[in-house]
């Protein structure tokens, strides 16, 4: 595509800034982005690019990072960070939530795979997700800036829960608290609704059926607990007369089960398997 005039260029921009803008960030605890994510490291900027996607209607830029500590997963040593927007030429896209990382700098990141290239990460919660490391003039201690000027902890207790506030918090509790998140019991509340697509359906016996299915959608069930799109489920279907009746028993959250009470009632007309519903937590 070629840019004849600066008008040209600044009407792809919008185009490209509008389409970016479906995009949206919500407010996570630290609990819930540990949950979500698949990676949690601590890496410094080594280089970025920006290309085009091959249809050349939008921007991608790439940040690679080498890593100094893993937290959570088994990511490679060198990664990619893929985040929408940036610059190419005269064409510059600034997406809402997305991190202007600093070469040569350090941060800890919570990380998922990109669901179009495994090879590739995405930020949990965006922005949310990069904590930029530096080291305090003053007193040498290693701090991390938080993004948005607070970080929200998970609480069981009824209420807002708890703030860590201030422009940034020392690396050491930070990476105590991340522990404290990632060992923290995943309970699901009663009453929450999961909407499910049903992916297989096996025979194990006469009108008995193991199911499996997965999240349709992100979920936070309370401030201290998400359940990504694409969680597997698990459940057991049973024929009595022209239904069947389920009773899904557990969830996988990034690898972690956690016990699930829901029951559903389905036609035994046709197959379950690619049914979409919701289920009710008991």
């Amino acid at each position: 595509m070629k840019m004849r005039t600066p008008l040209g260029a600044a009407f792809l921009i919008l185009l490209l800034a509008l389409s970016a803008s479906a995009t949206t960030m919500v407010r996570m605890s630290l609990e819930q982005l540990a949950e979500a994510s698949t990676e949690i490291v601590r890496g410094h900027v080594v280089s970025q690019q920006s290309l085009w996607n091959p249809q050349h209607t939008r921007i991608y830029t790439y940040t690679t990072l080498v890593l100094e500590q893993t937290y959570k997963g088994s990511p490679p040593a060198t990664l990619v960070v893929q985040q929408t927007g940036g610059t190419i030429a005269k064409v510059h896209v600034v997406v809402a939530g997305t991190v202007q990382f600093h070469n040569q700098a350090a941060y800890v990141l919570f990380l998922e795979p990109s669901p179009t290239d495994a090879s590739k990460f995405l930020l949990v919660g965006m922005m949310q997700g990069a904590y930029r490391i530096y080291r305090d003039a003053a007193t040498q201690e290693e701090r991390l800036i938080l993004p948005l000027g607070a970080l929200q902890r998970g609480s069981a207790a009824p209420g807002a829960a708890p703030l860590i506030a201030g422009p940034s918090v020392p690396a050491r509790q930070f990476r105590s608290d991340v522990s404290a998140a990632l060992s923290s019991p995943l309970l699901i509340p009663s009453g929450t609704a999961i909407p499910v697509s049903i992916k297989t359906a096996q025979f194990t016996g006469v009108r008995q059926v193991n199911l499996q299915a997965r999240t349709t959608t992100d979920l936070f069930p309370n401030s201290g607990l998400v359940i990504p799109a694409g969680s597997a489920v698990s459940g057991r279907a049973e024929r009595v007369g022209d239904s069947w009746r389920i009773s899904w028993t557990a969830v996988s959250i990034r690898g972690r089960p956690v016990l699930l009470s829901a029951r559903s009632s389905e036609s035994a007309a046709g197959s379950l398997r690619g049914r979409v519903l919701v289920l009710k937590v008991r």
